[in-house]
C-alpha cells in the first residue's frame, strides 16, 4: 500500500518472482484495457477468484474491492510510507 509512484508494483513483482507466487495489481482490476473503469461486480469477482490461491501478493489500495478480506487474510501488509512529493518526482 502507498501513494502512486511509491513502488508498490515493483515491490509486488519482485516478491512474486522471489517466492514464485501470483501477483495481482489492483490498478489492473480497477481499470479495464484502455484505462476504462471496470464494472464493479466484475472487479470484485476478479479479486475474489484471485484470493482463492493458497499464496498471493496484491498491490494497491482500492478499498472498494475485497479490502476487509485482503487485510484479514494477508500474512504481511507493507505500507510504502513516502511523501507524495517524493513519489511525484521519483
Amino acid at each position: 500500500m502507498g501513494y502512486s509512484g511509491a513502488g508498490k508494483s515493483t515491490l509486488a513483482r519482485a516478491l512474486g518472482e522471489r517466492y514464485g507466487i501470483p501477483v495481482l495489481h489492483m490498478d489492473r482490476v480497477h481499470h479495464a484495457p484502455g484505462w476504462q473503469e471496470r464494472d464493479r461486480a466484475e472487479a470484485h469477482r476478479l479479486v475474489h477468484e484471485f484470493m482463492e490461491h493458497s499464496s498471493w501478493v496484491i498491490d494497491g489500495n482500492y478499498t472498494k474491492f475485497e479490502f476487509q478480506r485482503r487485510m484479514e487474510e494477508a500474512d504481511e501488509i507493507m505500507f510504502l510510507d513516502f511523501s507524495r512529493f517524493v513519489c511525484f518526482f521519483a
